[in-house]
């Protein structure tokens, strides 16, 4: 009787090693799982911005061409008399090229802003995660 009842107390052992084995692989694997998934979203998150700040560049590049050009413009009107319709139709254009120039600058600005706020998140997250993170 006390060596039935001494393998049923080793078979349940046992079991519960495998249980706990088990446990303990699972849970270490979901544990680490975020971190893997957050240092992708970040990496995306982080392509995303890369991609906007080139097409912001080459906005920029134009709009300083442009700016350029009506300035030279200007000082073509400015050194003959400024009567007309044709003066006139000029300073129109130029008006709503500042317009549409002035409402670039502020979405580049508060495109600026955004991203130094997502820098700030991503290295308040990255100094978090210390050594658990490699390759950022």
């Amino acid at each position: 009787m006390g060596k039935q009842t001494f393998d049923r107390i080793k078979r349940t052992l046992c079991i519960f090693s495998m249980v706990f084995f088990v446990m303990s692989v699972t849970v270490a694997s979901v544990s680490a799982a975020p971190s893997y998934n957050n240092q992708k979203k970040w990496e995306n998150e982080q392509k995303a911005w890369d991609k906007e700040q080139k097409t912001l560049d080459k906005e920029q590049k134009t709009w300083e061409n442009e700016r350029k050009k009506w300035e030279n413009e200007l000082k073509k009107w400015s050194s003959n008399k400024k009567n007309g319709d044709d003066y006139k139709k000029w300073q129109s254009n130029y008006k709503n090229w500042q317009s549409k120039y002035k409402n670039w600058q502020s979405k580049y600005k508060n495109w600026q802003n955004n991203h130094k706020n997502w820098e700030t998140n991503y290295k308040k997250w990255k100094k978090s995660m210390g050594s658990k993170v490699h390759g950022i």
